[in-house]
């Protein structure tokens, strides 16, 4: 009996991580955006990738706020923009808002990734930048997702996505130091601030729970030493994806691999290569 409760408990404390780590770092989206402003390669890939297909509409999961999708629909393309997180689609729509010249190339759908809103054969192309498969958490989910995404391509049509390239050395880091300590200033408050993050990895859901820190600056010079409560702890969930698990899956939901990289330059995986760069077709009839 004690050994059910102790998993019972465990379970539920699973499922409540997972759901702060699929929520938590997408609510304060003006932080969000600056601090992957300065991401372009990945943007610079999907955006020729549109280039090359000219597709009569793109499905972008995991659209958030906008960072892809505001370039696309620049680009001249229709965009169906789906994510499930209210915040971030408040903020893409107020990036649309912006632009007046967007109205009407983006269609803002609310939505789960693995149940796709849309008619059989009705997008040319489906896009999934920046680790958004990561947060499903399991193999069954990553499937469920590939076959809707077969479903909803026409033939010929083309999938792709990036996800991290499990780095084992990382994963296996001291999940109490803290890394990445980086000052900066919060676009919105306007406080000084220190960000920071630790992680622990478990191997058994391949799910890593990443924490960001955010505390007050100390003054210029004086070293940062982490309080014992941070001001803000933002929760992230990674599920970290292989690469000969991932080409399973995109084999047992019916579609071909065109592609497999590392990072967005067309180099091979290996040491050093953060992501990995897919490419997939649906097969012509």
């Amino acid at each position: 009996m004690a050994r059910g409760k102790r998993r019972a408990r465990q379970e539920a404390e699973h499922e409540r991580l997972l759901r702060r780590g699929t929520d938590d770092h997408y609510q304060d989206t003006e932080l969000y955006d600056f601090e992957y402003a300065d991401r372009e390669d990945d943007l610079r890939w999907y955006r020729e990738l549109a280039q090359r297909r000219a597709p009569q509409a793109i499905l972008e999961l995991g659209a958030g706020s906008g960072r892809i999708t505001v370039p696309l629909a620049r680009a001249g393309h229709r965009v169906i923009a789906l994510d499930r997180m209210d915040a971030m689609l408040d903020a893409l729509r107020r990036h649309l808002d912006e632009e007046e010249e967007l109205r009407g190339t983006v269609e803002i759908v609310q939505a789960d990734m693995r149940e796709l809103p849309l008619d059989e054969s009705s997008v040319d192309l489906v896009i999934a930048p920046f680790n958004a498969l990561m947060h499903l958490y399991t193999w069954q989910d990553l499937l469920a997702c590939f076959r809707e995404v077969a479903r909803v391509l026409a033939p010929g049509g083309a999938f792709a996505f990036d996800v991290e390239l499990p780095d084992l050395e990382w994963l296996t880091w001291d999940p109490d130091e803290r890394h990445a300590v980086t000052r900066f200033v919060h676009p919105r408050t306007g406080q000084k601030l220190i960000y920071s993050t630790n992680h622990r990895y478990d191997p058994e859901t391949q799910i890593c729970h990443i924490r960001l820190y955010y505390d007050d600056a100390p003054p210029p010079g004086r070293r940062f030493v982490p309080p014992p409560r941070p001001r803000k702890l933002v929760h992230l969930a990674h599920r970290e994806v292989f690469p000969e698990e991932v080409r399973l899956l995109i084999h047992a939901a019916g579609l071909r691999l065109e592609e497999h990289t590392g990072d967005f330059n067309g180099g091979p995986l290996g040491p050093g290569v953060q992501s990995q760069v897919l490419l997939c077709s649906k097969p012509a009839e």
